[in-house]
């Protein structure tokens, strides 16, 4: 995978393991149904929002390093 790729992905797991109790690395609930509340929903979204606006701001304030 891309190095781009792998960031999102690392988001992402975060973003599960935090609002969802999923751990992505070790298979939990790709492949299984989970219930999530309504309000985890919420709070996931806002996370990943909050990290485009980050981003976004890097990139245009000239931050954001390449690894």
């Amino acid at each position: 995978m891309s190095l781009l790729t792998d960031e999102r992905m690392n988001t992402l797991s975060e973003i599960a393991a935090d609002c969802f109790d999923v751990d992505f690395e070790r298979g939990g609930a790709l492949g299984d149904g989970i219930l999530v509340k309504p309000m985890d929903i919420v709070r996931a979204l806002e996370s990943a929002y909050d990290m485009v606006l980050i981003a976004g701001y890097q990139l245009t304030h000239g931050t954001l390093r390449a690894r």
